[in-house]
């Protein structure tokens, strides 16, 4: 089999995938997006003045917080912006993370155990499209999922944020969640069900953050090994 024909018809099932995935993708979208811009609101609203940035600070240096969104390492003077980043980084990661496992098993591992797969592959659809197709549908997924997040933290615009800042953290989480989209798709390959499959990978994403709440809380620069590190210290 040629390479033309064993990725044929990848742009029609990305489609096809995008149509039917429409809805859960607008509902993960509208959700990652509105927690940045809740998050970003919120943490405005708790640093209204010099004392209540110090309050808020001195919750965030606690090693309990820091298990949570990892250590909080901005340097006097404190703004909005560097509070914004050591308190929603990680978990907005850990939400992409998810994300992308729940599309990446559900149009691959899944669709093959329910014989959606087998239905499409009887027709004139390449062996490797739909795996392709599915990491096309990821790819655009975080794509969209980090411009609107880098433009809601721009339309903010929090004190201390600039532009750089703002798409740093749009790239930053689009990449780490199309990471873990990437290990979900080889778990999947790994895994004989869908059950399986999902098992694998939300055990691979618990281990490496409660690795990385470890790493945080006793000695940092471990975190670089955890991979929530990348995202944490980018």
């Amino acid at each position: 089999m040629t390479r033309s024909n064993r990725t044929a018809q990848t742009g029609y099932l990305t489609r096809m995938y995008l149509r039917h995935d429409r809805l859960a993708i607008l509902i993960w979208l509208l959700g990652i997006v509105g927690m940045v811009a809740a998050g970003a609101s919120k943490i405005i609203g708790l640093s209204g003045d010099d004392k209540q940035v110090a309050s808020l600070v001195t919750a965030l240096n606690t090693p309990s917080m820091a298990a949570l969104f990892g250590p909080f390492t901005a340097v006097k003077p404190y703004t909005t912006a560097a509070i914004f980043a050591a308190s929603m980084m990680v978990f907005t990661g850990l939400l992409m993370a998810i994300m992308n496992i729940f599309f990446a098993i559900r149009n691959t591992r899944a669709q093959e155990d329910n014989g959606v797969l087998e239905m499409v592959r009887a027709h004139s659809v390449g062996r490797q499209s739909p795996l392709l197709a599915t990491i096309y549908e990821l790819l655009m997924i975080n794509i969209v999922a980090g411009l609107l997040s880098a433009v809601t933290l721009q339309a903010i615009n929090m004190d201390g944020a600039d532009v750089t800042g703002d798409w740093l953290f749009g790239i930053g989480i689009a990449i780490f969640g199309l990471m873990f989209g990437a290990f979900t798709l080889l778990l999947a390959q790994l895994a004989s069900n869908s059950r399986g499959a999902t098992t694998m990978s939300y055990s691979l994403l618990g281990i490496l953050y409660l690795l990385r709440a470890m790493t945080d809380v006793q000695n940092v620069k471990y975190t670089w090994w955890t991979i929530f590190g990348w995202i944490e210290k980018n």
